[in-house]
């Protein structure tokens, strides 16, 4: 191990108006390969190590064979256990394991109460220590990990997350299947995350190290495929036998500054989080046309997320109901909210933001690596976000919500499902008719290619 040390530290703006813990970090490079940080956000009595490999999946394929790939190791028996063995010890232990994967990094995380940490992370080492992956769990691990269709599906959670795959993911690259899989995720990780309060992780990270062959991968010298933004225009996928029909509209943006994306993050609670919210008040609670209209607010990038409002409906009335989603987005554009909607939507944003650092250590690993994907930084780590949203005011909103949220010309707008032909005006933009069984790719190309 080599002593090269950094020392660094990020103060959180909520620790005095919510009582939340402040980041800490340390970060320790291990022969120049591996870097050790450490985090104390999560909920008193709870522990967390996430190991984070630089792999530059350009392609979704690549990056859910990786993920399915590293499901499958850990779920993969050991010498002395059965698989069955390590399910019941997960469960009997409240150990929980969680795959996922950006762009630009694998990340494998493990979170247990502190008392069986110590357990829950030999039992890891020991997992990726064995030789080689059950075979009969990566053909499960594989199916588990296919991409769904929200075409197919149509739910608001499918849609989301093809169209952030849509924008995420634009290589060309094809899948690393067998050996290639194995050498790329079972050498030393990038970097080791630690996060608990109140808790000496001693040699947590030195278990985990032993565990790994301390070789170079191949994906993470290929340089990042470039994002991109979601086409206008409307897509809509006939189905005169559907009796519900989903209608979306948002985009993929890109933002200014940080304030920016916390006042939109505010809006669109404003808009579509819960009981409170616009949408249900209007589209649920008066019309009664949908149980669960919704807005989308999904971080994906630095200074980047996914927005949107969306709601399932009777396919009859679709027209009408996408009317008034789009009537809720235009008056809360143009500044026609109540002072304490908006105070309530910005509590809802910080409140979600002190569940996240409590709860999601996943969450906080992936903002962390938005700013820092390879290496800590050699002074304070700051995590912008978090200031700006704790430091936002909801008092000129509405004066300056339509600078905020973008004309809703420059979004796109999705309705799948029913017989309803979208109005002339709703094809003024761009227009494609998507065929049931067609990806949803096909029309999102042929938009952008407008």
């Amino acid at each position: 191990m080599r002593p090269n040390t950094f020392i660094c530290a990020a103060t959180l703006a909520a620790s005095l108006l919510f009582n939340t813990p402040t980041l800490a970090q340390v970060a320790t490079a291990e022969d120049d390969a591996t870097y050790i940080s450490t985090f104390s956000t999560l909920t008193r009595g709870m522990a967390s190590a996430s190991m984070v490999w630089e792999l530059h999946a350009d392609t979704y394929a690549q990056s859910i064979a990786l993920q399915a790939f590293l499901s499958a190791k850990i779920n993969s028996p050991t010498d002395d256990i059965t698989t069955r063995d390590s399910i019941d010890f997960r469960t009997i232990n409240n150990v929980d394991f969680s795959v996922s994967a950006t762009p630009t990094q694998l990340i494998f995380t493990v979170q247990s109460p502190q008392e069986t940490f110590n357990a829950a992370i030999e039992h890891v080492a020991a997992l990726f220590s064995s030789a080689g992956v059950d075979p009969n769990w990566l053909k499960r691990q594989t199916y588990a990990f296919r991409p769904f269709s929200a075409t197919r599906l149509r739910t608001p959670e499918m849609l989301e997350a093809e169209l952030i795959r849509y924008a995420n993911f634009t290589g060309n690259t094809p899948a690393l299947t067998g050996d290639a899989l194995n050498s790329e995720i079972l050498r030393s990780p990038n970097q080791i995350i630690l996060n608990a309060q109140e808790y000496e992780f001693g040699e947590t990270a030195d278990i985990l190290m032993n565990s790994f062959d301390p070789y170079e991968a191949t994906l993470n010298d290929t340089p990042p495929a470039p994002v991109r933004a979601l086409p206008t225009g409307t897509i809509h996928l006939r189905d005169p036998d559907s009796t519900e029909t989903l209608v979306f509209m948002g985009q993929v943006r890109d933002f200014e500054t940080l304030t920016q994306q916390a006042q939109t993050d505010t809006l669109f609670n404003y808009m579509g989080y819960g009981p409170g919210s616009e949408m249900f008040r209007i589209v649920r609670q008066e019309r009664r046309a949908s149980y669960d209209p919704r807005s989308h607010f999904a971080q994906i990038g630095e200074k980047r997320a996914f927005t949107g409002l969306s709601a399932t409906v009777p396919s009859p009335i679709w027209p009408e109901i996408y009317d008034l989603i789009a009537k809720i987005y235009d008056d809360t554009r143009a500044g026609q909210n109540t002072d304490q909607g908006l105070e309530n939507s910005r509590n809802a944003m910080l409140n979600g933001l002190i569940g996240d650092l409590r709860r999601e250590p996943d969450w906080l690993v992936k903002r962390y690596l938005e700013l820092y994907p390879s290496a800590p930084p050699d002074g304070q780590i700051i995590l912008g976000i978090l200031d700006a949203s704790f430091q936002m005011e909801t008092s000129d909103l509405n004066v300056q919500a339509a600078d905020i949220l973008p004309a809703p010309e420059n979004m796109i707008t999705i309705i799948i499902g029913g017989e309803i032909t979208p109005s002339a005006k709703l094809q003024e933009n761009g227009f494609c008719a998507l065929e049931i069984g067609q990806p949803l790719a096909k029309c999102l190309d042929q938009l952008a290619a407008q």
